[in-house]
């Protein structure tokens, strides 16, 4: 029992008030994201000795709360010895208080903990093997019940000679002592032995608890052109790379009338594009499933998926949890029904249920708000991720370790530095048969509204207070919501508007007469310290010279420079591209080669193809936006999606200046096929910007605007 001293320092431990989360170390420990937790410890040893009231999934009274510990907490979840060491460390008096009636000993041994885990808790507190548990039962008589949880006899029989003899059956050798368990179960690898990249991240995932439970993906919407384009391709991918858990089940809904095997081969075809091996690509499906309902809100529909699903996860049952996603490739009008269903008849019992949701969202303020209004109401900000899928772009996902692990780019990421910065999205195409989707939401709603305001906030945000942990993904959003919170909303007088010749031709479009833009360019500022006074450009459009998305921030004429070179030299520019062919250069000022002393424009550049995706590696080594963000989600990584102020702050920014654009029929420009655009666009931008071209330019390749220096 513990004495008066020590239940006095319990009694005055801190108690966290999150009723669905717990606080930071708790959720790390949730996810078994083991590295998070040491993070935790360290940054945060106060959380060590903090207690969590979590409702308990399993009592008829639902408002029974356990209260837990975090080294209770731990050995619920097969830890790394590692973690029950530096939890002991960190507040010893853990290992003898009781939580729902356990000793952390009652716990290890009853979800399996290994035997070093195990073998620390006991020297610990070695009167623990004495005592019970509140059904009266003691640790040997927990691991009778339980012993089907270690899979070797070796390790059976050293745990109840530990559990029978104390102390004199410790095992005094290294892997006890934690190197070896460190390196294997925290993927530190020797100094003369460094592992792979690849390797280390399997590692990591493997740590982090849900790469080893039971994972049901449930894709709505699976007989639609984006789950056959990109969310089973991206499955695919996943599985491919090992990169989904063993015995992952796929089950695809929808309202068509279709058998498993109809499933599997319509979407062959799209699986075959993506050049993995034909039996890779036959085992996979042979994951996939199909039930069709009546509507997507049939709640008598999602209880047969609940039944295939639960009877897939009772063939496995030493997982300690079996987790849901939910993939919403439908529209926006049938989420909330959907969302009822779901909720009703199919979430998980024993893990996690996440949401991935698709835009549009909305297509102005009161529209979003209602289709957040629908989701809100069934499930928390936790279970859903709202893709956009730019964020999982390589070079957006780069953006936070080039600005803030670079320290030269702090120094000049400034108003007295930048003259402005331009964001581009062109496609050398128009609508192509997509015209009656398209006219209904304009190139602002499409691509800037979501796209270019997502990554502009990325190269405009401040640093947040941690880019890597569980607490990351709320830190990076709250910064971001602070860019957003600086801009005002956009008018007319800030934006030129253009159609391209032929837009109405396509058939699929109704009002010949429709006044929808398929370019645009606008001008907002970010009225920061950091930022005020600073243009920032966003440029889209459909049907013009070529195929580009990319950051383009010019810099400040060099000082004296013209005085200094008797000569005109051009502003630096740092372009980061998107697509195609991933890159970031500077255009630097050099000397002309040869007796001319004259100032001349060349790259310093990093290109993505040729220095990472070239080099030997296999296929896949650069995966695609939603392979990147559906793993996203599968980790609980919430900061490559949108919040839901995120959301809201955005359209609040853009609805004004939509509903003028359709309330006054604002007429668009138009512009020929395959151009640059207006040519208003190029005007805007000189003036309102700024921006001064350097037309003498030319690059090496022809990825840079057709060798122009334009944006």
């Amino acid at each position: 029992m513990i004495g008066s001293e020590k239940k006095s320092e319990v009694e005055n431990s801190r108690h966290s008030s999150i009723e669905d989360g717990g606080n930071l170390l708790y959720i790390a420990i949730e996810e078994r994201n083991w590295k998070s937790a040491l993070s935790r410890m360290q940054h945060s040893p106060h959380e060590v000795s903090t207690f969590v009231y979590r409702v308990d999934p399993n009592s008829r009274r639902s408002k029974f709360k356990r209260r837990l510990l975090p080294l209770h907490c731990v050995c619920m979840r097969r830890p790394p010895s590692l973690i029950v060491s530096a939890l002991l460390a960190s507040y010893p008096q853990a290992v003898e208080v009781k939580c729902d009636g356990k000793l952390p000993l009652h716990f290890a041994v009853k979800y399996g903990a290994s035997l070093e885990a195990i073998q620390m808790l006991v020297i610990a507190f070695p009167n623990a093997l004495k005592m019970v548990d509140s059904s009266g039962k003691n640790p040997m008589t927990i691991f009778g019940e339980n012993k089907e949880k270690w899979k070797t006899k070796e390790k059976k029989d050293s745990i109840k000679r530990l559990l029978k003899e104390g102390v004199n059956a410790v095992i005094m050798d290294e892997s006890v002592a934690g190197t070896k368990s460190f390196k294997s179960e925290m993927g530190v690898a020797d100094d003369d032995d460094a592992m792979e990249e690849e390797k280390d991240m399997l590692t990591t995932l493997n740590e982090e608890g849900w790469k080893t439970a039971g994972l049901a993906i449930i894709v709505v919407g699976a007989s639609g052109d984006l789950a056959k384009k990109k969310t089973y391709p991206s499955l695919l991918y996943l599985f491919n790379d090992d990169l989904l858990p063993e015995d992952t089940i796929i089950c695809g809904y929808a309202r068509s009338q279709m058998s498993h095997e109809d499933l599997r081969n319509k979407l062959r075809p799209f699986l075959e594009k993506t050049k993995c091996d034909g039996d890779v690509i036959s085992k996979f499906l042979s994951m996939c499933y199909y039930s069709k309902g009546a509507s997507y809100g049939d709640a008598d529909a999602f209880k047969r998926i609940n039944d295939h699903v639960s009877s897939h996860e009772a063939k496995f049952p030493k997982k300690l949890e079996h987790n849901r996603l939910f993939y919403f490739a439908i529209p926006p009008n049938v989420f909330a029904e959907t969302g009822v269903a779901i909720k009703k008849t199919c979430m998980a019992s024993k893990g996690w249920t996440r949401l991935i949701v698709e835009k549009p969202f909305g297509r102005d303020l009161k529209s979003c708000e209602d289709m957040l209004a629908s989701l809100s109401n069934e499930f928390d900000e936790s279970q859903m991720f709202r893709i956009d899928h730019y964020l999982g772009k390589e070079m957006v996902q780069n953006l936070l370790i080039l600005r803030f692990g670079n320290l030269w780019f702090e120094r000049m990421w400034n108003r007295d530095n930048i003259q402005c910065v331009i964001l581009t999205f062109k496609e050398p195409f128009g609508t192509d048969g997509r015209g009656g989707y398209f006219d209904n939401y304009g190139i602002i709603r499409d691509i800037i509204q979501n796209h270019l305001l997502q990554v502009m906030t990325l190269l405009a945000m401040e640093a947040p207070t941690r880019a890597t942990g569980p607490e990351a993904g709320e830190n990076i959003r709250n910064a971001k919501v602070q860019v957003l919170n600086a801009i005002s909303p956009v008018t007319l007088d800030e934006c030129v508007l253009g159609q391209y010749e032929g837009y109405t031709d396509d058939e699929t479009i109704k009002n010949k007469n429709t006044n929808t833009p398929t370019f645009a360019v606008a001008r907002v500022f970010v009225n920061t310290p950091r930022w005020a006074g600073v243009p920032f450009i966003f440029k889209a459009g459909k049907a013009l010279n070529e195929r580009k998305a990319e950051m383009r921030i010019q810099f400040k004429d060099a000082p004296a420079a013209t005085f200094l070179f008797d000569d005109n030299c051009p502003r630096n520019e740092l372009v980061i591209r998107m697509q195609p062919h991933e890159a970031i250069y500077m255009k630097t000022n050099v000397k002309a080669p040869g007796f001319s002393g004259k100032p001349v424009q060349a790259e310093l550049e990093v290109n993505y193809e040729e220095r990472f995706f070239h080099s030997g590696g296999k296929a896949g080594s650069n995966p695609d936006a939603y392979t990147r963000l559906i793993l996203d989600v599968l980790r609980g990584r919430s900061a490559t999606f949108v919040r839901e102020d995120e959301l809201r702050r955005s359209w609040e920014i853009w609805t004004p200046l939509l509903h003028k654009i359709e309330r006054e029929n604002i007429q668009p420009v138009i512009y020929k096929q395959g151009s640059r655009g207006p040519v208003e666009a190029d005007i805007f931008i000189e003036e309102k910007a700024g921006y001064k071209r350097n037309v003498n330019y030319t690059v090496a390749d022809d990825n840079d605007d057709n060798g122009s220096a334009s944006a």
